[in-house]
């Protein structure tokens, strides 16, 4: 009996082992940021001998764009058609279509920008990103713009797509008859698509990304540094998806800005600034969490400290299910600007203003 019972608790360990190795990010405990120049530009880091990951010109590796009158900005999607629809709909900025592709813009010249994770954990991944697609060339045609980033999620999918993080996605894909390698590969649709994608965007003074953590560099540096590894080695690399990359840093110990002998708003201003920016805003975690100021951000809401760092996952997805989605909207007037939070109901909540 006790051979028995030894037995079962060796299994039930490697077990536990092998799925903490399944869900644990390849790299994990590397640094996303190791190795890279510290005071290099584009044209100094380049590397002459890779072979270019895409046309770098045609889809830059950071979109910058002026400020428009209406910056709308979308948090973690996570394959939630349904509520996508509603929440845009709701909000005033697209009609409610049949089908994903007959969707219709109706925010005129305004600027709508996902932080990506449009995958995973809810089943219909594929129609928000036909969605996204058509509604792209829907606010093109009236002179506004849908700019949609990537997340962790697609990074990894696109990385590595036999990775157990992105099953949901691969499964979702096999059952429209597609192939999880061909379309990381950009071989079949939407692969080349999501290949194409910013991994970030600097919108007049808003900066987003998914997680947030530039580490400081500029924006001549952060996008040297997204083009060269992409070139030299695709998305399964540590600065893409080690635990502190701009795609994985999670909200942990006070945010990824606490750090030691230096104050967080000092530490946000300055990273905000070597973007050119005046606000930061990710998506990636929705979670409940008490800063080290004391200021609590509830699960499924948004957050912002200091007005330089914007929390925008919401936990829409019914795969998570903190909310039923939100958008944060800014304006700016005479009076400076105004972020307001805007839910399906279309009933908006002040966030935050500024000069």
């Amino acid at each position: 009996m006790r051979g028995k019972k030894a037995d079962w608790r060796c299994a039930w360990l490697l077990g536990l082992a092998f799925l903490a190795a399944c869900t644990t990010s390849p790299f994990a405990g590397q640094s996303a940021w190791t190795g890279l120049p510290p005071a290099a530009d584009a044209q100094a880091s380049a590397d002459p001998s890779a072979t270019p990951f895409r046309d770098w010109t045609l889809y830059p590796a950071i979109a910058v764009r002026p400020m428009p009158a209406d910056l709308w900005l979308l948090g973690d999607v996570h394959g939630d058609y349904r509520r996508l629809r509603d929440l845009l709909n709701g909000a005033g900025l697209a009609d409610n279509p049949d089908t994903p592709e007959h969707v219709h813009w109706h925010a005129g010249t305004a600027t709508l920008v996902c932080t990506g994770d449009l995958i995973d954990k809810g089943t219909d991944a594929l129609d928000v990103i036909a969605y996204l697609q058509a509604l792209s060339t829907q606010a093109a045609s009236a002179g506004g713009e849908v700019i949609v980033l990537l997340g962790n999620h697609e990074a990894e999918f696109l990385g590595d797509p036999t990775l157990s993080k992105v099953a949901d996605f691969v499964t979702e894909l096999a059952n429209a008859g597609e192939s999880a390698s061909e379309v990381a590969a950009g071989h079949q649709a939407p692969g080349a698509w999501l290949r194409q994608r910013p991994l970030a965007a600097r919108v007049g003074p808003w900066f987003m990304s998914h997680a947030g953590n530039s580490h400081g560099l500029t924006l001549a540096q952060l996008d040297a540094a997204i083009q060269n590894t992409l070139d030299s080695n695709g998305f399964y690399a540590a600065f893409f998806l080690a635990d502190d990359s701009m795609l994985e840093t999670k909200l942990a110990n006070g945010g990824w800005w606490e750090l030691a002998g230096q104050g967080p708003d000092d530490v946000l201003t300055k990273y905000a600034h070597a973007l050119g920016a005046e606000h930061i805003v990710q998506g990636h975690q929705p979670q409940s969490i008490t800063f080290n100021d004391g200021t609590k951000r509830s699960a499924g809401s948004m957050a912002e400290l200091y007005g330089r760092v914007f929390l925008i996952d919401v936990g829409m997805s019914g795969g998570v299910n903190d909310s039923n989605g939100a958008l944060l909207h800014v304006r700016h007037d005479a009076a400076g600007e105004h972020a307001t939070v805007v839910p399906p109901s279309g009933d908006a909540s002040l966030l935050w203003e500024g000069p």
